[in-house]
């Protein structure tokens, strides 16, 4: 009896440390919160064989491309291997085909990006995780007959957890990993704890160095369209960082942080300068969510533009709210990109694309 009443304190005080720990990551993930949803849009779904988790946008086509994979049943260890489709947005309905002529073994694709060379070609860059191998990034070539032949498979120890890239030249690009740790405790600090321990990476064509450090699950990333702006998402650091870029050597410096209410995902810049943000409100939800399909992860879609030319301070950012769903129309939504006045919402899980119309168009080449 006496040992125990020993114990009872340091018991107590670890339990109470315990249950704060718990309330204070509900509280981070957004589970304490009301939710109040946008006014519906005019959306259909387009049904694709498995869940579109990017999407890439050839403004000049008017094309989506889409990076998809039957997630789900990847999570529940089926064997499964991926595709990249096209949506053409200038057609009256909009179907899936499949643009890929040639694709390497086991694909899975995930973060895409798309880079227009200077004799017209467009390249294609993906990330792969095959399974049981090293994560490569797949780069394909689009041919006279609008199919893309691949080309090239790039591998590197830097590439730990890629999640997203953006290309900047026929073989360079920024990549980022959503963790940096490559051990099990390590990567239990960064989720639990929230340590910034994920990293960006430049590959200048030949070879692969860190250009930035210290960030929170990094998963999504962006360039502006003068391409002297780089934006990476922090999904556990619910920001966006924003970085000035040298376009001569690639190297990145930190300017500021957006804070973002939810935990952002994949980031999509239109010809507005407009920055678009899938963001994730309650963490907790969408962990349930790929548990259990039949729970709802609520969805939501920021477009974010800084105008330093307004005339009034208060109107020089602008952040809304253009979708706020609660998951009953889409879950687990981690891309949001917009043509015209189409919204596509691809999501983490969801075997369809979500075709929304706005009241007012942008991202639309003249």
């Amino acid at each position: 009896m006496q040992r125990f009443k020993r114990l009872l304190w340091p018991l107590t005080i670890l339990a109470l440390l315990i249950a704060a720990f718990v309330i204070d990551f509900l509280r981070f993930a957004g589970q304490f919160r009301d939710l109040s949803p946008t006014d519906p849009l005019v959306c259909n779904d387009i049904a694709i064989p498995g869940s579109a988790e990017d999407i890439q946008l050839d403004r000049g086509r008017g094309l989506a491309y889409l990076s998809v994979l039957d997630r789900r049943a990847l999570v529940e260890g089926r064997e499964v291997t991926g595709a990249i489709y096209a949506l053409d947005l200038l057609a009256d309905e909009p179907i899936a085909t499949r643009v890929l002529q040639s694709a390497p073994n086991d694909f899975h694709p995930h973060g895409m990006s798309l880079y227009l060379m200077g004799d017209g070609n467009l390249r294609l860059f993906v990330i792969s995780h095959p399974q049981g191998k090293d994560h490569t990034v797949e780069i394909f070539e689009r041919r006279a007959n609008g199919l893309f032949q691949w080309i090239e498979t790039l591998r590197d120890p830097s590439f730990v957890s890629p999640n997203a890239l953006v290309a900047t030249g026929p073989r360079q690009f920024y990549l980022a990993n959503d963790q940096g740790s490559s051990n099990f405790i390590g990567r239990l600090r960064e989720t639990l704890l929230r340590h910034g321990l994920s990293k960006v990476v430049y590959f200048d064509g030949e070879r692969a160095r860190v250009v930035a450090g210290g960030l929170k699950s990094a998963v999504g990333i962006a360039l502006s369209g003068d391409g002297l702006t780089l934006y990476v998402a922090e999904t556990l650091g619910k920001r966006i960082a924003v970085f000035s870029r040298n376009p001569a050597n690639g190297d990145l410096r930190l300017l500021e942080h957006i804070p973002i209410d939810g935990a952002p995902d994949n980031l999509q810049t239109d010809p507005e300068g407009a920055l678009w943000i899938a963001a994730h409100p309650r963490l907790v939800d969408l962990i349930r969510h790929f548990v259990n399909a039949d729970h709802p992860s609520p969805s939501r879609i920021i477009r974010y533009r800084n105008r330093p030319d307004a005339p009034r301070v208060d109107d020089r950012v602008e952040i809304d709210d253009i979708v706020l769903d609660l998951g009953d129309s889409i879950s687990a939504a981690s891309v949001g990109a917009v043509f015209g006045r189409q919204l596509l919402m691809g999501s983490i899980t969801e075997t369809k694309v979500r075709n929304c119309r706005l009241s007012q168009p942008t991202g639309v080449m003249p």
